[in-house]
């Protein structure tokens, strides 16, 4: 059995920073069905509408984002995930300083 664990605080420190209006991103994890992507946004910056090819979790662990698909906007904060069917448009938008995980349910996804 293949098993990896992390604290809430190592995942916070896989985040890197962005690169000029550019958000932070890093692949943390990948396999058993999952791809982990940390992110790390500043305020105001956004990440255009754009699909996922997977059904995706987002959940935010540090500041705030807003998490936009079609008319509905909800904003996350620490603790808070939201779950969007892949090939579904959607864009996110840094509130604050913030740091989220995104999780991509890709059956194929294997260590």
């Amino acid at each position: 059995m293949d098993t990896t664990l992390y604290s809430a605080d190592e995942l916070l420190e896989l985040a890197p920073e962005g690169k000029g209006d550019r958000p932070g991103v890093k692949k943390a994890l990948i396999g058993h069905g999952a791809r982990v992507v940390m992110m790390r946004f500043a305020a105001g910056q956004v990440l255009a509408e754009h699909t996922a090819a997977f059904p995706i979790l987002v959940q935010c662990l540090q500041g705030e984002i807003e998490f936009v698909t079609g008319d509905q906007s909800v904003r996350l904060t620490p603790g808070v995930v939201a779950n969007l069917d892949g090939n579904v448009p959607h864009e996110v938008r840094g509130v604050t300083d913030a740091i989220f995980q995104l999780v991509m349910l890709d059956p194929a996804a294997r260590p």
